[in-house]
Order: C-alpha cells, then structure tokens, then sequence
C-alpha cells in the first residue's frame, strides 16, 4: 500500500496530540539546558576570576523545537477543501506516526537533557 484516504479531521486531532507532546517534550529539555548552561557559565566565570583558563565557548547541544513543522501541516489541512486527505507512506510516517526526518537528531538532544 502506497497511500491511503484519512478523514481530515482525525489527521488534524492526531497532528495536534503529536504537536503538544513534542512541544511538552522540547519546553522541559529547554529548562534544562538553560540550567545546565548556567551551570557552565558559573563554572567558567570562577575559573576566570581565579586565572585559570577563560572559555568563551560552550559545547552543550541546543534543543530544538519543531513546532512549526506541525503547525504548518495543520494549517495546511485547515486549509483543505476536502473531508478527506490522500496520505504517502512518508506523509503517514510523519503525521501519524510521529517519525519526522529530524526525528533521530531531536530524540538525541532532548533526551540528553531529560534522563539526567
């Protein structure tokens, strides 16, 4: 199977459940590594005001927010004359199934953030 025909409505009600998550997701990683970049900054201001080393650089991996992704294929729908939508395969994978291509990447940052 190829495609297959969704009602709109439920594509729209599932992409908003996917939508809240991933921003609950993202809102709790962004807590922590502003916590965790202060914790950097602290650190490295007292080793410069002790004369050790001043890092101007700091290596922790910034958490990324995708919502827009899924506003705009919410909007799209909205948008959509039709009560139904044609799905591919990739466009189910990502509005149902929630495994967008920046998926892997977003799941390894946040993660970080979120098992400590």
């Amino acid at each position: 199977m190829r495609s297959i025909v969704v009602s709109k409505e439920d594509l729209i009600a599932t992409l908003r459940l996917n939508r809240d998550a991933h921003r609950d997701i993202f809102v709790a990683a962004q807590e922590a590594y502003r916590d965790k970049m202060i914790e950097e900054m602290d650190r490295a201001l007292a080793e410069a005001r002790m004369g050790g080393q001043i890092r101007r650089a700091f290596t922790l991996p910034v958490p990324e927010d995708h919502t827009d992704d899924f506003d705009t294929a919410i909007s799209m729908l909205e948008w959509h004359q039709s009560k139904t939508v044609e799905l591919e395969q990739y466009e189910f994978q990502q509005y149902v199934e929630n495994e967008w291509g920046w998926q892997k990447s977003w799941a390894a940052t946040t993660q970080a953030y979120l098992t400590e």
